[in-house]
């Protein structure tokens, strides 16, 4: 079992590296981030007020723009198809996809958010910023994952994934945002609600999406 998740875990950062829709990624985040000071022009109010709140939006766009892509690939070429016909455990295959979409949409993000924070505010590094994404981008990976499968063959699938995807975002940016207050170091309730949230949708939202998928190939 290990063995097959990692051949699928190293196939699948082996086609984010080489697609450029993955590096698109990276570089929407930064745009969409760029987007905020430019709108505010020389208000200074911004960079106190608004420069958490813009990381996380832009983290939002980000991930919501490689959702579409999660399984789309694999589902137009007989890849999923094929790991039914060969008794490969879906669940192996989702876990490796949802790991590799975070380590592109999500560990980036992480990265490069104490320089945009800089960037913005000053700041130059914010503990609970660093800590909540950590929590966060995990759970867009996770809530996302199952949208995504549920609109394969969909001719129209990037309107209606990010009107279906938002609403469940919604309680993760506010809470990652409420939480991550460059005045206080200490952990606050916005983690452990964060935390908890991410116990539960890590368990069952990648059987949910296994569920999809099986039913979308059959």
């Amino acid at each position: 079992m290990s063995k097959i998740f990692f051949i699928i875990f190293k196939k699948e950062l082996k086609d984010n590296f080489l697609n450029n829709k993955a590096w698109f990624t990276i570089a929407f985040f930064l745009l969409c981030l760029l987007v905020f000071p430019l709108s505010f022009g020389a208000s200074t109010n911004f960079h106190s007020e608004l420069s958490i709140p813009a990381i996380w939006v832009s983290a939002l766009f980000a991930n919501l723009i490689a959702l579409d892509q999660m399984y789309k690939e694999d589902y137009s070429d007989g890849t999923l198809t094929y790991y039914l016909i060969n008794d490969i455990p879906f669940s192996t295959v989702v876990i490796a996809k949802c790991l590799s979409h975070w380590f592109f949409c999500g560990v980036p993000i992480i990265i490069l958010s104490p320089f945009c924070l800089y960037v913005l505010s000053g700041s130059f590094f914010s503990y609970n910023l660093i800590i909540m994404l950590l929590i966060g981008t995990p759970l867009l990976t996770l809530i996302g994952s199952p949208i995504s499968a549920l609109m394969l063959g969909s001719r129209v699938r990037g309107p209606i994934i990010t009107f279906i995807t938002l609403p469940f975002y919604f309680p993760i940016i506010i809470f990652g945002i409420m939480g991550t207050s460059q005045n206080n170091y200490n952990l606050n309730a916005e983690f452990y609600l964060l935390l908890s949230m991410l116990s539960i949708v890590i368990v069952f939202f990648p059987l949910l999406t296994v569920k999809i998928l099986k039913s979308s190939i059959n």
